[in-house]
């Protein structure tokens, strides 16, 4: 009778650690294909770091305290952050895979698969090093790290399917380019022409005492209350000893806007919404005192279609191509337990 039961024990434990070797390796296991490619675990792990920032970010705006030692297996606003994490991930797999797929089919490159962009990543900075050891030039970084090189090949591809006018959706007719223009007029409308007289006291830089600054403000205070349009700043400043020499102007036109953005900003940021005639009040910000006045101000007329012609086109033949690789992400076979890649990705994450 006792050996019986000793044998039924030894069965049991047997049983159960049958079982737990089992779970265990279905847990430890990792098997992934994307459009029937076998996805290996580095290249699994390296779309996770890329969308480990994005993914955090998510987070945080839900209210997480930060990645701390526990972030990732703690549930926040209803959700595990590596559940998402290898969502996202997949997300990230198929859209690779959509764009490599496509480069493969075009002969932009030879092959598509992982293993593949890694041999051109480290022949590509051998080759570099090569030639800066022999002192030849080179363009571009003298050494690419995998993600930037991913960023170049992939812009590469969009590139080289976008010039290709007989490619799907390359082609932009008149009526196409007209509507984008029209429902995008804003961005093309050209800034307003302004002429701006202006006093600008930088009494920080050039360590006034506080005594200076409160009779300079005065001077600045009483020329403002005497603007009403026939007295005008600049008069009235050339009129002032000590205020004249920080009188200036700008003809801040369209086209000369970006040079006055670098030279008096912080002008142009006060004198923004200001119409013909009107003037800010003495502002006293950043270690300096301002008046602006703003003696003309006229409207222009959007930029003409015919000179934007090219960019519209490159706009939306970028558009498509992104859209084509979204549908061809969708329609992405994967062929995976997620359960068992989450598991994966809990115990691999941020190891």
């Amino acid at each position: 009778m006792k050996k019986k039961i000793v044998i039924i024990s030894v069965a049991a434990v047997l049983s159960i650690v049958v079982v737990l070797i089992i779970i265990f390796m279905q847990k430890d296991s990792f098997s992934l294909k994307i459009n029937g490619r076998e996805i290996r675990e580095e290249e699994f792990l390296e779309a996770a770091a890329r969308k480990r920032y994005e993914v955090v970010s998510y987070f945080s705006e839900k209210g997480s305290g930060g990645v701390g030692e526990k972030f990732w297996e703690e549930e926040i606003g209803g959700e595990l952050p590596y559940e998402r994490l290898t969502q996202e991930t997949l997300g990230e797999l198929k859209h690779f895979y959509a764009v490599y797929g496509l480069a493969e089919e075009k002969g932009y490159v030879e092959e598509g698969s992982y293993s593949a962009l890694l041999k051109r990543w480290e022949d590509g900075n051998r080759l570099r090093k090569e030639k800066i050891e022999k002192g030849e030039a080179v363009y571009g970084l003298s050494e690419y790290s995998l993600e930037l090189y991913l960023e170049y090949e992939m812009d590469t591809i969009q590139k080289s399917y976008c010039n290709d006018l007989d490619n799907e959706g390359m082609e932009i007719t008149e009526e196409e380019r007209k509507q984008y223009y029209e429902e995008n007029i804003a961005y093309y409308q050209r800034e307003d022409d302004r002429i701006l007289d202006y006093i600008k006291i930088p009494y920080g830089e050039e360590r006034m005492d506080d005594g200076q600054v409160k009779e300079l403000k005065s001077r600045l205070t009483s020329i403002y209350k005497k603007m009403d349009g026939k007295h005008l700043l600049a008069d009235l400043a050339r009129e002032e000893t000590l205020i004249s020499p920080y009188l200036g102007h700008a003809d801040a036109t369209s086209s000369e806007l970006r040079g006055y953005s670098r030279s008096v900003g912080d002008i142009l940021e006060y004198a923004w919404d200001l119409k013909t005639g009107e003037s800010t009040t003495v502002i006293d910000e950043n270690g300096s005192l301002y008046l602006i006045e703003c003696t003309k101000r006229e409207t222009n007329e959007p930029v003409p279609i015919e000179e934007v012609k090219d960019n519209i086109n490159k706009t939306l033949r970028e558009q498509r191509f992104d859209k084509i690789i979204e549908e061809r992400a969708a329609k992405a076979s994967v062929d995976g337990d997620i359960e068992s890649l989450c598991i994966f990705m809990k115990q691999h994450i941020d190891k």
